[in-house]
């Protein structure tokens, strides 16, 4: 397998070579348009509220001069930010005030690991890596923090930038589920957890984009991860035999790229769209 390191984390050949969360969550979502993102021949829609969470994950990375670089249209024709990108700087600064916060920002960031899940090779990236020294400061200043860091060597953190913490609406299960849930954060936890290797607590530590922005803190349960894990573990293999070619993918019929790939068959009853 090829070395995983930050200038090539996301090449293209990796992308074929490991999984990762964001492409397994992809392929749960639609095989086909997964796949044909892999093959370059569909392309999801870049957005501002991908753009601004890129931004504030670049920050946090250390990696903002790169990203200017790479994504100009994040500035007005005069060179200043437009008014998200603006926005997305106060954002930071609010994260950056928080004591608790910062100190779950504080650890060795963009730990990148490789390891395998029932025989399919994976890579992730942490945002930020505790070690035990770090978890031992936030349980003595936060006490309320030892339920999650207590008994620990160590932490994953992972920084979200999201719309608001409201719950969500999910299409499979008719009902609006906790955004954790929605977005596939346990399922990324989870992956997160096995590939480091040292059954560390998976914390998010998400922010919002609005107008005063929101802040949290969050562990997900061990027991939910091991869920999750077992899910992971049931479906990897299945997703990759479709990049490798040796099964189909099943279009999910719904998203972007299959109403644009759709082709019509014959003429349906008007009732059946229901």
């Amino acid at each position: 397998m090829t070395e995983v390191t930050r200038e090539n984390y996301y090449s293209p050949d990796l992308q074929w070579e490991y999984m990762g969360s964001t492409q397994f969550k992809e392929f749960q979502e639609c095989e086909a348009a997964a796949l044909a993102h892999l093959k370059g021949e569909y392309k999801p829609p870049t957005t501002t509220a991908l753009l601004v969470g890129g931004y504030i994950d670049a920050h946090f990375a250390g990696e903002m001069d790169e990203y200017r670089r790479e994504h100009p249209e994040i500035f007005k024709r005069d060179g200043t930010l437009k008014a998200d990108y603006a926005h997305a700087d106060k954002i930071i600064a609010r994260m950056e005030s928080d004591r608790l916060y910062s100190l779950l920002m504080s650890g060795k960031k963009q730990v990148i690991c490789v390891g395998m899940i029932n025989g399919v090779w994976f890579k992730i990236r942490i945002d930020s890596l505790l070690d035990g020294d770090i978890c031992q400061t936030i349980v003595n200043e936060f006490p309320e923090a030892a339920e999650a860091l207590g008994m620990c060597d160590g932490a994953i953190v992972d920084q979200k930038a999201m719309k608001d913490f409201a719950p969500v609406w999910s299409e499979e299960e008719h009902r609006k589920v906790n955004f954790v849930e929605a977005w596939g954060y346990d399922i990324q936890g989870a992956i997160y957890q096995e590939v480091e290797g040292n059954m560390l607590p998976f914390i998010l530590a998400p922010g919002t984009k609005e107008d005063s922005p929101d802040l949290n803190a969050l562990y997900i349960p061990d027991d939910d991860l091991a869920a999750k894990l077992a899910e992971v573990e049931d479906k990897a293999p299945r997703y990759h035999a479709i990049k490798q070619g040796r099964i189909a993918p099943i279009p999910c019929g719904k998203c972007a790229y299959c109403r644009a790939t759709k082709k019509l068959t014959g003429i349906i009853d008007y009732k059946s769209l229901e």
